[in-house]
């Protein structure tokens, strides 16, 4: 029914630093770069060597018939969203599918992928013919110049029982690429203020905002959490948002410590953003990846091969957990590292020619994977979040990945076609990370009823649930509501997964796992079908 991949490839196609742009025009001809594809009996692992000059790609391809397959879906990246949503459709044989994709044909579903963690970016074609492996192997816009052999990554595979369903299969499958995921010890829920605030906050804006918080969950056990978000760093508000470090409390915060405590004393769990890759502090010499970062904003990238950022970041990090956050938001660091704005949503994840890593002879993988592991060594035990990062390279590092594009306080349609859209990677909640959909968006320019039912669908598939809530906006019967949805989400375990998984790309009903309950969600019953004229731009009021 399904070719397997534990076998040894059928055609290798690889390219080195000395190799012709159009390297898979040769396609018979001999391989430059050195490999070993070791078969064992759950996976095979691709090896490869110093090949004599620096290695970039490697291509892997496996015949088999699949011409009648009847539905593909590949993951992503990075985020999902409007510009690459995850979505089922028939072959495409151009389509790269990233990390690892789910097929099925008739009553059958296959599952192919690598495990989490690589030092490669892998992604995948089908064709009717058979499946190709590509792997990214470079150092920034270069070659690696490998000075030992090198794990690229492991291949896995699942082929599901006659009838299975397909969610069930992909969940499965997760576990497999996942050996050892690292998970928040209570349920995650609360408020983050981005997207009623838009950076325009302050000390009392936040404590306002965490008295509110404490109406909102009154009558739970765990502990919420309250995320500042961008806004509270030294060069806001005279900067625009998403500028860097220094990461020091600007003149409406004057005290990062302080804060944290009195958010911790109203039993909240006090959580905060920062961007580890941008500064417009002086650096070290050769530390600086990318000056003059986009107008408006200043300042410099930091490079995250060189030792001197790894200690700057550990140490930021740290100063972070020091004050009493316990859940740190980093981000940026994919858009910071490659130069492109645009890949959060790309399908190839290269580095644009201006940025040149300081250590050469790891991957682009591998340095980032890296700088992962500092911030969470830094953070200790407090939980991370991670927001423009690459998921596939942070599970089992941290315990948290937003998994779509930003939602939106200002157009349900954002929040639609990008928190919704991501809740496609349900089926690797808890086996990769908590999955973070995003906000539902409390404002004066969304429709209530929509994002308490997106709210909801968080809460029973056991998301992060997590709203930005305008203080003092909800009326009593809504707090009340709001409310519910909270306790939901405290209890944990609800255990609610997709229903027809393999026929939808926007999730509109969820049923529990023992099929007794089901609950359905109408999104487009706001806008009366789908609004396309809107910005992201346009103002809340």
């Amino acid at each position: 029914m399904f070719t397997t991949l534990l076998r040894k490839p059928d055609n290798a196609i690889g390219a080195t630093e000395k190799s012709d742009i159009r390297f898979e025009e040769n396609a018979y001809g001999e391989c430059p770069v050195k490999y070993d594809y070791v078969v064992g009996t759950n996976s095979a692992k691709v090896i490869v060597y110093p090949s004599g000059s620096p290695v970039k790609y490697l291509k892997l391809r496996f015949r088999g018939d699949f011409s009648s397959v009847t539905g593909v879906m590949g993951d992503k990246f990075e985020r999902s969203g409007v510009l690459m949503p995850l979505e089922w459709r028939l072959i495409l044989a151009e389509n790269r599918m990233p990390w690892f994709f789910y097929v099925k044909n008739n009553d059958y579903t296959a599952c192919y992928g690598v495990k989490t963690g690589a030092d490669c970016f892998a992604y995948w074609f089908l064709d009717p013919q058979g499946i190709t492996l590509f792997l990214n192997l470079t150092c920034d816009s270069r070659g690696t110049d490998l000075k030992e052999p090198l794990l690229a990554c492991e291949v896995v595979e699942l082929f599901g029982e006659k009838g299975e369903d397909t969610y069930f299969v992909a969940s499965k499958f997760a576990s497999i690429m996942c050996d050892k995921p690292i998970l928040p010890k209570t349920p995650v829920f609360g408020v983050n203020n981005w997207y009623w605030a838009y950076g325009n906050i302050s000390k009392d804006i936040v404590l306002s905002e965490a008295n509110y918080l404490k109406e909102l969950v009154d009558g739970v056990k765990n502990k919420p959490c309250l995320v500042i978000d961008d806004g509270w760093q030294y060069n806001r508000p005279d900067m625009p948002c998403g500028v860097g470090g220094p990461w020091e409390a600007n003149k409406l915060f004057t005290d990062m410590g302080e804060l944290a405590d009195k958010i911790t004393e109203k039993g909240i769990n006090a959580g905060l953003w920062f961007r580890p890759l941008l500064t417009t502090e002086k650096t070290g010499t050769g530390t600086v990846l990318k000056e003059e970062f986009t107008p408006g904003f200043g300042g410099y990238i930091l490079d995250p091969s060189h030792p001197e950022v790894i200690e700057k970041v550990y140490n930021d990090a740290k100063k972070i957990r020091d004050w009493g956050y316990s859940i740190i938001k980093h981000d940026f660091t994919s858009i910071d590292a490659t130069g492109n704005w645009n890949h959060a949503f790309s399908e190839t994840p290269m580095v644009q020619p201006d940025r040149k890593f300081f250590d050469n002879t790891k991957t682009t993988a591998t340095i980032l994977k890296n700088l992962y592991k500092t911030i969470q060594q830094g953070v200790g035990d407090a939980d991370v979040i991670g927001c423009n990062v690459y998921g596939h390279l942070s599970a089992g590092i941290h315990s948290m990945q937003r998994v779509g594009g930003d939602t939106s306080g200002k157009a349900f349609e954002i929040t639609r076609s990008q928190g919704i859209n991501s809740m496609m990677r349900l089926p690797t909640n808890n086996k990769f990370y908590l999955i973070d959909p995003d906000c539902a968006a409390f404002t004066k320019k969304v429709d209530f009823e929509t994002n308490l039912n997106f709210l909801e669908m968080c809460a029973l598939t056991d998301c992060t649930t997590i709203a930005s809530v305008t203080p003092g906006i909800l009326s009593d019967e809504q707090i009340k509501r709001v409310n519910k949805v909270f306790k939901i989400a405290d209890k944990g375990g609800n255990g609610y997964v997709i229903k027809n998984f393999d026929k939808t790309n926007c999730p509109d009903c969820i049923i529990s796992v023992d099929k007794t309950k089901e609950k359905s969600y109408n999104w487009y019953k706001y806008y009366d079908g789908v609004r396309s004229v809107y910005s992201w731009d346009e103002p809340i009021d």
